[in-house]
């Protein structure tokens, strides 16, 4: 059944917390934003508006062959939040819709059922309130579904918080729905790993989708050799791990992330830049890990994957192992004319004497003799 509503699909925002542009990441195949478009379709939505502003052409090209189901409308100031792209999109909804539903391009984990019953749920009230999702004890998920009598009242609206302060001053039907789906987003690497958890699709590539990816972006030879070594001395530290309590390591997704992780090396700030490419393809649980193997955010107690990588690249000279003292000295040496360099490689060897120390002392592990571990 088909049914008189809209669905406003948000898609013009700048995904400064992500990093890359969220409603042309993949989800499974499809991108964020044409999930979107295909649940709204699945759910009877009599159309879908994607409101554009940031990385507007892209996005042009990946809906063009959807029409006439979809509609795009551009929202020249996008710049100014969400809201604005809101408001964009109501004034654009055909003038006969019964109301319009609200849904962000990287809320593609909602189901179409939920939608299916938000709609349901606005005719059997009489098409006159707010209908929100909300799963058990958690907040108010997405969309919200709007009666079209409040376009004018909500195009209007200059009050705090935008949305959400308009939707506080109007009554809701708050919907129980069994879906975790309306609480999930992308706003960042670690919520999109956790949509893509949810939906079964894998948030790292197999070590032989990396490699295979390596060839494909014809990473030099010399950074492939170095990018296997680290590998290797990453697995056999894991394996060294593998008995000690409370640690538990995902090997293959530790291999695949020393794979790649200097899949962008030839790069400035090739750390950054690999995340942002690991991210585009789908993979933000390679991408955190590849993004923290020069600067680790934090050192855990409880080993992971990102420390393994962090110590075994330093312990790591090209294709060679090298002990950590002899690296700190030629890095005296490269930077000596250049103090914050210098600063800066100095806590980045510290950092992995900490994980070093930390596998001897917690952990047991020996010496750790290069020998030994290779």
């Amino acid at each position: 059944m088909n049914y008189n509503i809209a669905v406003i699909i948000l898609a013009a925002g700048f995904s400064n917390r992500m990093g890359v542009f969220k409603p042309l990441l993949p989800v499974g195949g499809p991108t964020a934003v044409s999930r979107a478009i295909d649940i709204a379709r699945s759910a009877g939505a009599a159309e879908a508006i994607v409101v554009t502003g940031h990385c507007c052409e892209n996005l042009s090209a990946e809906l063009q062959d959807k029409a006439p189901y979809v509609r795009t409308v551009h929202n020249n100031q996008y710049a100014q939040g969400m809201f604005s792209s809101v408001c964009s999109g109501v004034s654009n909804i055909s003038h006969d819709a019964d109301g319009f539903l609200l849904l962000p391009a990287d809320c593609c984990a909602v189901s179409p059922q939920t939608i299916k019953t938000l709609i349901e749920q606005f005719y059997k009230t009489g098409q006159k309130f707010i209908i929100r999702p909300k799963m058990g004890t958690g907040s108010r998920g997405h969309p919200p579904l709007l009666p079209s009598q409040l376009r004018a009242q909500l195009c209007a609206y200059e009050g705090e918080d935008g949305l959400k302060g308009f939707l506080r001053s109007f009554e809701s039907i708050e919907l129980e729905v069994d879906d975790p789906g309306v609480n999930l987003d992308m706003d960042t690497p670690e919520d999109y790993e956790k949509l893509l958890n949810y939906l079964g699709v894998p948030a790292y590539p197999t070590p032989a989708q990396s490699l295979n990816l390596l060839k494909s972006c014809g990473t030099p030879p010399e950074i492939v050799a170095h990018m296997k070594h680290v590998a290797a001395l990453a697995l056999k530290i894991a394996g060294l791990l593998s008995t000690a309590p409370g640690i538990n390591i995902n090997t293959e997704l530790l291999e695949s992330a020393c794979l790649l992780h200097d899949i962008k090396r030839l790069e400035p700030n090739h750390a950054a830049e690999g995340k942002k490419f690991l991210l585009s393809l789908g993979y933000p649980q390679a991408a955190q890990i590849v993004g923290e193997h020069m600067d680790i955010s934090e050192i855990r107690e409880d080993i992971g994957e990102s420390e393994i990588l962090y110590l075994a690249d330093k312990l790591c000279r090209g294709d060679k192992p090298v002990n950590l003292d002899e690296t700190m000295e030629l890095l005296r040496r490269k930077f000596s004319e250049d103090p914050n360099a210098l600063k800066q490689a100095h806590k980045r060897m510290e950092n992995a004497k900490k994980i070093y120390t930390l596998l001897k002392t917690k952990y047991g592990i020996g010496s750790l003799e290069y020998e030994e571990i290779m």
